[in-house]
């Protein structure tokens, strides 16, 4: 989680969220063992490493300890700085916040090449001059990228040490950056290792070519196993006939001159010095040397360089091939359902609340790759049209409208429409996809004219259960106020008589500000008629 700036901390939450937080581990916690152990028995296992060059190769290392038969191909993520083997594989130099969705897609289609990792074994030279200040090993034991002596490990181990010493100085890519240059530059201008053939003696596949050394007077000599060094520089020189592979067997030796050194970073090339299967170190004096970026100042030895075994790594396709998704990953179908802009204001960290009054539009059917614009296109294609599915009538999505993050926080948060292409379905969605209704609700005119005129009718406007119906010669359905009064009759009985009276209804009573279509022929005339009494002319003026 510490690589590339602490990139990591967020990339595991992100993954924890899109896959089973058993898949996923944190290195810092007790390293890889753990998981590799609890996944060693699952077919066609792949390993995402997510880090440097360093996380990839304790990765390996791992995997060698435990035994797999046969062991899982490794994919890498690149966090840290250089990215070399990263590079080499086709992941790239670091991570740019691409969609982890899309990752592990790319993972799941990657093609599985060999890695070769070349062990080195260090005895110690008794004919040499010690220093109390050396180390008698190397810092690693086993090359995945490359292994280098000269000036190129000496400005990493300075960088190693004044690193541990000042970490504050060391936070961004850039600054460290800086540093190599800085030091690269006082390193070249001093010559300090221009000599270094006259300590180094070379032996490459029985063939002695210590004579190339002192020919070029090399500052540097280089193993390379992967095309990419020091972050992103390819120091073999291209030769007809000869290509440079990660899983052929053979390693390259390179030498570096004064001047080639600084133009690596320009598109410049070493010396090509030949390609070996084995190869014998002997140094007569200490000398600073780095395996995978991890630097040291070695005393005299004698190191001899094999190859260890292969390791299948992940390489991802080129853009030439393509890539048909619609055979790999089946269609997705998932509900859309619709968040309202108040109900989202204020429930908007209430995920169960907002999912609950969210109202279903529909479903539709997608690739789970697919980012949010083609979405959005599909969203509205099946669902803002008719369907032949039970549906004539279209379900009408509002004209603005956006995603709605469900996964990633505690709370839903809305993405931005213009940076749609950046997240893919899969990344914001889990069982449903939301999307949030971001028009200002208004009140429905004649719904709240209803309410409201129903809510003020006053009692004296209803018809009473007694009152007969009326005869269809009526001109006008009005309201009809029956006065009930008993008259006694001959037997000694009583009898009701029935007064129909128009009621006169009080139009003030109705609250303005809700106009319904029923008052839009209302004019003066048709209200003096109706204070008069008058129902014939009262129903000509409303008709």
């Amino acid at each position: 989680p510490k690589s590339g700036g602490n990139q990591g901390i967020k990339l595991l939450q992100k993954f924890q969220w899109l896959l089973n937080p058993r898949q996923v581990f944190d290195l810092t916690q007790g390293g890889p063992r753990f998981g590799l152990e609890l996944f060693r028995k699952v077919s066609n296992l792949r390993v995402l490493a997510c880090g440097g060059d360093g996380t990839v190769g304790w990765v390996l290392s791992v995997i060698d300890q435990l035994g797999f038969n046969p062991p899982p191909a490794v994919g890498v993520l690149p966090l840290g700085t250089g990215n070399d083997l990263a590079r080499a594989l086709g992941w790239g130099g670091g991570y740019t916040d691409e969609p982890i969705s899309k990752i592990l897609y790319h993972i799941g289609e990657s093609d599985v090449v060999q890695l070769d990792r070349w062990q080195l074994l260090v005895e110690k030279n008794p004919n040499g001059e010690t220093s109390d200040t050396a180390k008698d090993n190397l810092p690693l034991n086993v090359v995945n990228n490359y292994f280098s002596m000269g000036v190129d490990a000496h400005i990493a181990l300075e960088f190693h040490e004044a690193r541990e010493a000042h970490p504050e100085k060391f936070n961004s890519r850039l600054k460290n950056k800086m540093f190599y240059g800085q030091m690269g530059g006082k390193d070249l201008v001093k010559r300090k290792w221009k000599g270094l053939a006259d300590f180094v003696t070379l032996v490459c596949d029985d063939r002695d070519v210590t004579s190339i050394l002192k020919e070029h007077k090399f500052h540097a000599i280089v193993f390379l196993n992967i095309p990419s060094y020091g972050g992103g520089t390819h120091p073999w020189p291209k030769q007809p006939g000869i290509n440079q592979s990660t899983e052929d067997g053979l390693i390259e030796v390179v030498g570096l001159s004064t001047y080639q050194l600084p133009l690596l970073q320009a598109g410049g090339h070493g010396t090509s010095i030949c390609q070996c299967k084995t190869a014998t170190i002997t140094t007569t004096k200490p000398i600073p040397m780095q395996v995978d970026g991890e630097a040291c100042k070695l005393n005299p030895s004698v190191i001899s360089l094999s190859l260890l075994n292969k390791a299948p790594m992940l390489a991802k396709k080129k853009g030439g091939r393509a890539i048909n998704t619609q055979t790999v990953l089946e269609p997705l179908r998932i509900s859309i359902n619709m968040i309202n802009m108040t109900d989202y204001e204020q429930y908007h960290n209430d995920k169960a609340r907002l999912k609950q009054s969210a109202a279903k539009l529909g479903e539709i059917e997608i690739t789970p790759v697919a980012d949010l614009e083609n979405t959005r296109q599909i969203i509205v294609q099946q669902i803002d049209t008719p369907r032949s599915e039970g549906r004539d009538v279209p379900v009408h999505i509002p004209k603005d409208w956006c995603f709605v993050d469900t996964c990633t926080a505690e709370r839903f948060f809305r993405i931005d429409r213009a940076q749609e292409h950046l997240h893919y379905l899969t990344d914001i969605a889990s069982d449903a996809l939301y999307i949030l209704d971001q028009t200002v609700a208004t009140p429905d005119e004649d719904s709240a004219f209803t309410s409201m005129a129903s809510a003020h009718q006053s009692p004296s406007s209803q018809v009473d259960e007694t009152t007969p119906e009326l005869s269809p010669s009526d001109e006008v359905p009005v309201a009809i106020k029956v006065n009930d009064s008993r008259v006694d009759g001959p037997s000694g009985g009583s009898k009701i008589e029935r007064k129909e009276q128009p009621e006169v209804q009080d139009i003030s009573s109705i609250e303005t500000g809700y106009i319904s279509s029923l008052l839009e022929k209302t004019t003066d005339g048709v209200v003096k008629a109706a204070k008069a009494g008058d129902i014939k002319k009262r129903s000509n003026r409303s008709s």
